[in-house]
Order: structure tokens, then sequence, then C-alpha cells
């Protein structure tokens, strides 16, 4: 067994924080961690979520050595809100961040707080990370070097920001269908990558992306394996985190992953409009995928009460998606090979999560940016090979990203994080330990929220009704929603310039209430079966929309005024 210390036999190291002094207590029992973190990922994997649709081969192994969540959700679908949230550890009214403009890190907020991969650093373990793990800038720098460590193989944490930049878009390029050709406003997808230089090993890695023939995921992987190899060569335990962009838009992938599809039937959703007596407020447009598609001078665009994009359209974009998220798969697996080659495998924890999910023609949207489950349910997997029970396991207990700091480090087997940090997620590790749904200790509801800006008009400026760009105190309205192993409840209320719900009775706008009784989680049915009839007006439902209202109240009234 390959054992590892975080100091020399004759070094204490303290490290004196705001609100506590953390003690390097680990010894050579202490494990690694690889934290893999995915954009715009939706539980769209065969072997872990019966998606059969979808080639996952890589992901098919490791959840077989994992357990794996059915019912993980995040705390608002949108990339930075849920960044700043599960990697500080704190729901979004308390991180305040609900927009692209905000963060953390700001001085009346979190500046002291100790984040996630900030933790390990502290207690001695050697941090690394690249691509998109916090939001870009958000906190600023990617929060280096407080949160990665400092030295001449990291120069700078690597990704995202300059010099290194972001993945690229389709370039302008168009995808020939037959028998007729699709012109796409924004280029969603793009499969003319060559395969040979996409994915070579070699890259350049001080380059700008813009200068690369290497796809941005792949040199993600290279710098996760190389990451992991310094780290074992120094004798040292390591956080190690990466975030792949794709499935994120543009739908990008080197052509031999769009190719795996050719021939494959591509199913398309069963129900394309918003629903039934379902507020506006729960429905977004897609402003960054470019929605205006047009065939022989006829305009299509996503809608909530239709008309649907065409067919042959829409199973053009899920297989944009699906080889999106095989070209991520594949990168994944490089990293597990990696991990076996290196026999680092048995003492090395490895969580895989999204972001938040993705809607792909369900209820006529193309996007994430809602309350419903298909953007807030997100795909989770932890393998932790020493919890016999946790290996080739599935789990209907309730998760929610705000866990992930605290199992992370439960399982690390570090001290747990200060009471005095407020961290507003709990451990999993005992759910790993008893992957019940029944267990006394796991959690029974997964709260989430979304905010809205009906000010700006939808179909005329979506990212400003998403509330994107809009300082928090313009926010106007502010959905909380709860989930419950049968059932679904989201508020819409009036949000204030103070930055706080108002949680009278006049401040009530708009109520849903979804029906989950025999959602399982997996299959494609847990996409197309649930959460398109309105329940929250029928007498019969009142009972229960009286508990789980009061749930809602529970969590979420409580916060006070303050932007």
């Amino acid at each position: 067994m390959i054992e590892f210390s975080l100091f020399p036999s004759n070094s204490i190291v303290m490290f004196l924080c705001v609100a506590m002094v953390v003690v390097a207590t680990a010894t050579a029992d202490n494990k690694n961690v690889v934290m893999i973190t995915v954009d715009d990922l939706r539980p769209q994997l065969n072997g872990a979520y019966d998606m059969t649709q979808t080639i996952t081969p890589n992901l098919d192994k490791f959840a077989t050595e994992s357990t794996v969540f059915h019912r993980a959700y995040c705390q608002m679908a949108v990339c930075s809100p849920s960044r700043n949230s599960f990697m500080s550890g704190r729901r979004p009214d308390t991180t305040k961040v609900w927009n692209f403009i905000d963060h953390f890190r700001e001085p009346s907020v979190g500046a002291n707080w100790t984040a996630l991969p900030q933790y390990f650093k502290e207690n001695g373990y050697m941090t690394y990370a690249s691509g998109k793990l916090f939001h870009p800038s958000h906190p600023p720098n990617d929060d280096y070097p407080t949160s990665w460590t400092n030295d001449t193989f990291n120069p700078y944490y690597w990704g995202n920001s300059k010099p290194i930049g972001d993945a690229g878009g389709c370039n302008g390029a168009q995808i020939t269908f037959t028998p007729v050709t699709w012109s796409y406003g924004s280029g969603a997808v793009c499969n003319d990558v060559n395969d040979t230089e996409s994915l070579n090993d070699n890259d350049n890695k001080t380059a700008p992306q813009t200068s690369q023939g290497v796809e941005y995921d792949h040199r993600l992987a290279t710098r996760t394996i190389e990451y992991i190899t310094h780290a074992k060569s120094q004798g040292k335990n390591f956080f190690v985190g990466v975030g792949f962009r794709r499935p994120h838009l543009a739908w990008r992938m080197p052509k031999r992953f769009w190719d795996m599809y050719e021939g494959k039937t591509i199913d398309v959703a069963k129900m394309q409009t918003i629903g039934n007596n379902i507020t506006v407020l729960a429905y977004e447009m897609n402003g960054e995928m470019g929605q205006i598609y047009k065939k022989a001078g006829k305009s299509y665009q996503e809608s909530p009460q239709g008309p649907s994009l065409p067919t042959d359209l829409q199973r053009a974009l899920r297989r944009g998606y699906y080889a999106s998220v095989t070209f991520m798969d594949f990168e994944v697996g490089r990293i597990m090979d990696a991990l076996d080659a290196m026999d680092l495998t048995k003492n090395t924890a490895v969580l895989f999560h999204a972001d938040h999910g993705w809607k792909l023609g369900e209820h006529g949207d193309w996007s994430k940016c809602t309350n419903w489950e298909l953007d807030t349910r997100v795909p989770l997997i932890i393998r932790a090979p020493w919890i016999t029970s946790s290996v080739s396991a599935r789990t209907m207990a309730m998760a929610e990203l705000v866990d992930i700091f605290p199992t992370l480090v439960d399982l690390s087997g570090l001290p747990p994080v200060s009471d005095s940090e407020k961290l507003e997620g709990i451990s999993l590790v005992p759910v790993l330990e008893d992957p019940s749904a029944e267990a006394p200790h796991n959690k029974t509801a997964a709260f989430s929220q979304y905010p809205r800006c009906p000010q700006y008009v939808m179909e005329k400026n979506p990212e400003g009704y998403e509330c994107l760009e809009v300082p928090k105190e313009n926010i106007t309205r502010m959905g909380f929603s709860v989930r419950l192993a049968d059932a679904r409840y989201t508020e819409w209320r009036v949000w204030m310039p103070t930055c706080e719900a108002d949680w009278t009775a006049a401040g009530l706008v708009a109520q849903e209430l979804y029906n989950h009784s025999g959602d399982m989680g997996r299959s494609p049915a847990t996409f197309d079966d649930y959460e398109y009839e309105n329940l929250a007006y029928k007498p019969e439902s009142q009972s229960q929309v009286k508990e789980m209202a009061s749930l809602l109240d529970g969590m979420y009234n409580h916060h006070g005024p303050g932007c």
C-alpha cells in the first residue's frame, strides 16, 4: 500500500484562521481527494442512471465501484450561484450570490470563510485544480492563492481565466443534416473537430486555448494527471479538482464521439410545452443558445406553449449533447486509469457531480435556470473503496451539493470543519455506510431556489429575465423550492431591494406542486413523466401545500435584509 504523510515527521504546522486554529493532525491513514465537476450535466449516464441512449463506458465502470445518488440536488440551477454555494459550503441566501456579478469573498459576506479546497490546503494537502470549479473569477483569481498550492509547479490556477482562457465555441460552423441543412445562430453543435489534433496529450500548457488545436477538456484531464503524479512524487496527500466544460454549450467534440451515435435511435422529449396550470415564472428561454432556427425562410423558436422545434432538429441537438457527454466520459476515464496505474485508487476518494441539470426539449425548453427537477437534480457518484458498503451501491437518500464540503473532509479523515464556520451541509459518509433511504441519519428534503426578473421581457431579453447580469438589489422575484421523496413544491415570492423575500401573504405570487410518486431517479421516465401537472391549487392538495410551505418558511424565512 502506498502511504503518504502530510508533513515530515519532525514538523508541526499550524494555520491561524480568523475563527479558529487548525492544527494539521493527518496521518498516513488520510485519504487523497479527486473532485470532478461537470458543467450542465443532467443525470444522462447509461450505467448509473439507466439512460441507455448515452454512451458512457468509463462512468458506467466507475458507478459499479461507487455509490450512485438518485436524489441529489443543486441549490441554484445556474453556474456561478451553484459553484459559489458548493465550494463554500453555504446556500445562495448566505453567499448572497444569485447572479453572475457577485461572489462569496466580498467583504460584507465571506471574505474570511474557509473554502473547500482551502480547508485541505490549511491541513497540509497539496491543492491543485484546472478548469471550472469556481465560476471563472468568482471569486477573483478563482480563489488563488488562498485555496490553492502556491509553488513553481502551479504558478496559477490553471484554466478559465487569463492567460489560458476557456473552451471554444463552434466558430460559426454549420452542421449539415440529411435531408436538410439547419443554420444555428450561435453554433450550438459542432462536430468537425479533428481527432488527432484535439486529443493530443502533449499540448503546450502555457499557451492560450485560442492558440491550441487540443480540445480544452483534454487539456484539463492532462493537467489533472500531471497534478496527481506530482503530488505522489512529493509524498504528500492531495486534493485535486477538475472542472470539465462539456456538455456546456457549445456542444463541441472531436468527431469520433459524434460518429458513435451514427444510426442510433435518439428519442425526443415526451412533453414539449410548459405543462398544465404552471406559472410562466417557472419557464425561461436560453439566451445563450441562439433560439431562432431557420429552414426555407421559416423560423422556429423555443416557447412555453409551443410549437416545438422540428423533430429532426431536436434529435440533432440531443445528439450533440450526448456526444459531448461521451467526450467528457472519455476524459474522466483517463483520470481513473491514471489513478489505477499509480496504485492510488484504493486510498483516493473520488467525487463526481454536476453543477446543475439541463433540459433537452422538456417543457419546450433547452437550458437550465429553473426550479424544475430537470435543472435542480444532478448526477452525484462517490467512490470510497475502503467503505465496503458503498461499492456498487445505489441510494434514494436525499443529497444536496452543499453537502460536498463536509463529505470530502469526512472521507479524507481530517478533523471536521469547525462549527464556527457554520457550513450548511452535512456529511454524506453515513449514507455511504448505509445507503438505504430509510436510514435515520438521512435528509428528508432538498432545497433549491431561482430568481426571476420579469421587468425584462423574456422573449426579448432572456438573460435579463434570468437575472444573470442584474444587480441583486434589482431582482424582483424569487422562487423557493423543496423536494420530498414524493413531491416538489415551489413558491414564487416578491423579492425586495433589501435582498430578502416578502414572506407575507401579499408577497406570494405563484405556487407549484408536483407529484413524484414512483419517481426512482433513473431511466428516461424520470425526465418525461413528472412536473407537467401543477396540483397546487386543487382543494385536495391544500394540506400538502401547507406542510411543504412550512418547510420553505423554515429554511428561507430567517436571513433578514442585507445585500
